[in-house]
């Protein structure tokens, strides 16, 4: 399957309320009636939780303040995905969607691009993360001085191993990494409605909200500034954002 990552931020002069209560009250609504047209698979709306945990996992990088949410939406292939805008009903669905973005959306300061995921660990026993959990979004930009290739083989054979050794420590559920993909695909999205550059990729880290806080906190402590340290290595940080986020998932047809 391939993920569509868009990173929305709202128009200018609509409250971070607003925005969340009508891109979840309405839009989701309105793109699950679009589902069998652009035939979509999944579609889950992130929602931020931007409290003192987030500030610090910012401030700590460097990194850009918060989006106001993300969106993921999944097709069985990329084949799929572009056909489906091809026919007189994706066409008719699309500007349905693009039109009621419009009016919540500032597309100029968002960012969409296609991406594959990658699991590196879920220790749900395939329940999945709990509905209540919160999840580390982490909007990644390479740095400059590397190739999109050369992040993604640092970012999946190096760093995620290495998070997956402090797991336990950092009360994690759950790691996923979507690598960007398609980047001709991502240049025609872009420039369609002249949205921000396409970013490398986006993680996600799902942390148990039953688990017990550490019982070793120098462990946690440790385990963090190492993966900070890491994450510098691929990471062009002030490009980058990271933040707590809640899902909502709008509709799943791959159950």
């Amino acid at each position: 399957m391939i993920k569509l990552v868009y990173v929305i931020v709202r128009r200018e002069g609509m409250s971070a309320q607003a925005f969340r209560d009508y891109w979840l009250k309405q839009h989701g609504p309105l793109v699950a009636a679009q589902a069998k047209a652009l035939k979509l698979r999944k579609y889950v709306q992130s929602h931020p939780v931007d409290d003192e945990a987030s500030e610090g996992m910012r401030a700590v990088r460097g990194m850009r303040g918060p989006a106001d949410g993300v969106t993921e939406v999944w097709w069985d292939s990329l084949e799929d995905f572009q056909s489906a805008y091809a026919t007189p009903e994706g066409v008719e669905s699309g500007r349905i969607l693009a039109e009621d973005e419009a009016k919540f959306i500032d597309f100029e300061k968002s960012a969409v691009f296609l991406t594959e995921e990658h699991l590196i660990f879920d220790h749900t026993g395939g329940r999945g993360p709990a509905p209540d959990a919160l999840k580390a979004t982490y909007l990644l930009t390479k740095r400059d001085d590397l190739t999109q290739a050369q992040c993604h083989e640092t970012w999946l054979k190096d760093h995620g191993p290495l998070v997956a050794s402090f797991a336990g420590p950092l009360r994690m559920a759950k790691y996923v990494q979507s690598h960007a993909i398609a980047p001709d695909v991502n240049a025609g999205i872009q420039a369609g409605r002249n949205y921000e550059p396409p970013l490398d990729g986006i993680t996600e880290v799902w942390v148990d909200p039953s688990a017990e806080p550490p019982t070793d906190p120098e462990a946690a402590r440790i385990g963090s500034a190492a993966l900070v340290e890491d994450e510098r290595r691929f990471v062009q940080m002030e490009k980058s954002r990271l933040f707590f986020t809640r899902e909502h998932v709008i509709f799943d047809h791959t159950r």
